[in-house]
């Protein structure tokens, strides 16, 4: 703060050149003599002289040379008040407080009513911490100018500055009365009472702001969340209605009373009033999905309330079917409903505007994954993620998995080996990859290749109850290592005593092993527990008639499998058997 004084200089230094010019004589004998200029006006004007070149040299930067010529005006007079006050404001400005107090003091104490040397005083007080200080250079301002409003303000920061609040408000009490109740004043006073935890007396700041502007909607709508947040929630009630019977358009009063609801415990209504609130065009759609997002948790989202959360997406989207920038969201919640070819379109959209991301292209795999009859445009959705994202296994393994399921089993083995490479150490994707792998390879009678690829994914996974099945079907019907075999598939109907496939698994390897009797009773139970007849138990269990010298039966559940045929059964070796037996 430093009050510059050029232009009062250069009119005492055109008083001097006009003094310089006059005819002496001429004045003495004129009937308006003036008074003849004394050697203490002489000095002053020096002094001014001296203060402008003080000056000009601290705008220069040139402080110590301004400080040099600061002490030689002093020296000459020692009661030059302005001089102080500049030099004092020049140590300000370089930060040297205790330096700035002690010459703006002196400058302070030579002129006690100059308002520029209290305001800079105040504030360096204020910066030395000597907050009471400040505090009585400040109420002399308020004293000795009342009119002016900003002193108000200044002395309440004081009182801050010293964490006095209730001091701060004092002050602005005494500014209201002055100048009558404001907004700005009440609003200051309000944030003041609730940083001391004094919320009632906040409150009653508002009220006199609503009293006092009865058709101003706002301190209304202020009044409702300080009583929410006070947990009022009858009291919030009453002064949510009055802003609505005040303005029924109001952007946000539907939102508002929606978290009212949702905190009494009324998600129904809440519902009611957001979509109230999204009916309102004024609000953005980007405004709307911030507000629900933050409406509901993540839980509620899409657990607890996701039947409401869900519609008002679909309200939100209703007039933005092609919003780009609500395209991912909409999508997420799409797919959590298994809305997939929904989903895929609102991925592919944001995919329009960005597709550097691969966890959206991950989505849309596994959306198009779960669309029915979708095998060709998967595999074209999957050599596209291939060619962008190289190093990621996903694409390569559902690519694999389809061709797999259309016999396709070397083009299925050679992409499942390319993913394998970047598949690494990924727990959950690796062992599908191997469990795909060992039954394609067996499909195309690598058996070694397909036991390597099972007891990998084993090595891993070892209670897999369907790979330990598999396995040790293959193991049986090849009449290799049957007693690993028995042992894997005695875990899988340990673990599921009624699951056909696995009792038939059991069955046929005790088959396998000539012990008979006990196939009987594996696949009997097989057959009870299936849902639908099946073939392949049919056919096992009439060869286990065979064995056990019981032709008739054995020909019965031989004709039964050749009336189903309902799987890949061998009807001409079943033809033979019924007129042949087995040999």
């Amino acid at each position: 703060m430093v009050k510059k004084y050029i232009i009062g200089t250069f009119a005492v230094l055109l008083l001097l050149q006009g003094c310089k010019s006059t005819n002496k004589q001429a004045i003495e004998n004129s009937k308006y003599k003036r008074k003849p200029i004394t050697e203490v006006s002489l000095d002053r004007l020096n002094n001014d002289v001296l203060l402008i070149e003080a000056k000009t040299q601290s705008e220069l930067g040139n402080d110590k040379e301004a400080a040099r010529i600061y002490h030689r005006l002093l020296k000459q007079d020692p009661n030059y008040a302005t001089a102080y006050y500049e030099m004092g404001g020049m140590f300000y400005v370089d930060g040297m407080m205790d330096s700035a107090a002690f010459y703006t003091e002196k400058a302070y104490n030579l002129s006690p009513k100059n308002v520029w040397y209290k305001l800079q005083l105040s504030d360096i007080y204020k910066k030395l911490q000597r907050i009471d200080e400040a505090a009585k250079v400040s109420e002399e301002l308020v004293a000795e100018h009342p009119e002016v409003l900003e002193y108000y303000y200044e002395l309440a920061n004081v009182y801050l500055a010293a964490k006095q609040v209730e001091k701060a408000i004092g002050v602005f009490n005494r500014l209201e009365k002055r100048v009558g109740v404001s907004e700005e004043v009440s609003l200051q006073k309000q944030r003041l009472w609730e940083m001391i935890n004094k919320p009632d007396k906040a409150i009653k700041e508002i009220e006199q702001l609503a009293k006092a502007y009865p058709n101003d909607k706002k301190y209304n709508s202020i009044l409702a969340e300080l009583f929410m947040s006070k947990k009022d929630y009858d009291k919030a009630y009453s002064y949510y209605k009055k802003v609505l019977e005040t303005d029924p358009n109001d952007d946000y009063i539907h939102i508002s009373l929606a978290n009212y609801y949702k905190l009494t415990n009324q998600p129904k209504k809440a519902f009611e009033e957001l979509k109230l609130g999204f009916a309102n065009n004024k609000l953005t759609s980007k405004e709307k999905t911030q507000i629900l997002t933050s409406f509901y948790t993540s839980e509620e989202f899409y657990g607890t309330y996701s039947k409401y959360a869900y519609e008002l997406v679909d309200m939100i989207m209703v007039n933005n079917p092609d919003s780009l920038s609500l395209s991912l969201f909409y999508g997420d919640v799409l797919m959590r409903q298994g809305k997939y070819k929904e989903a895929a379109y609102q991925l592919n959209n944001y995919l329009k505007m960005d597709s550097s991301e691969f966890d959206i292209w991950e989505a849309l795999l596994m959306c198009e994954s779960e669309i029915e009859n979708n095998d060709d445009r998967l595999l074209s959705l999957c050599d596209r993620v291939i060619n962008l994202f190289p190093t990621h296994p996903l694409p390569y393994y559902l690519k694999g998995f389809i061709t797999y399921q259309k016999n396709d089993y070397k083009e299925a083995i050679k992409t499942l080996q390319e993913g394998e490479k970047w598949v690494g150490s990924n727990k959950h994707l690796a062992p599908e990859f191997w469990a795909i792998l060992g039954e394609c390879f067996y499909r195309i009678n690598d058996y070694e290749s397909c036991y390597k690829y099972y007891d990998k994914y084993l090595e891993n996974k070892p209670g897999e109850v369907g790979i330990l099945n598999n396995y040790a079907y293959y193991l049986s019907e090849r009449n290799e290592k049957l007693e690993k075999a028995e042992q894997m598939s005695k875990i899988t109907i340990e673990a599921e005593p009624k699951n056909p496939t696995f009792l038939d698994t059991y069955g046929w390897i005790m088959f396998k092993m000539g012990r008979y009797k006990e196939a009987e009773t594996y696949i009997r139970r097989a057959i009870d527990n299936d849902k639908e007849p099946s073939a392949t138990l049919y056919e096992h269990y009439g060869d286990t008639m065979y064995k056990l010298d019981r032709p008739d039966e054995a020909k019965k559940y031989w004709q039964k499998a050749l009336d189903v045929n309902n799987e890949n059964i061998n009807t001409d070796n079943l033809k033979h058997k019924l007129n042949n037996g087995i040999e």
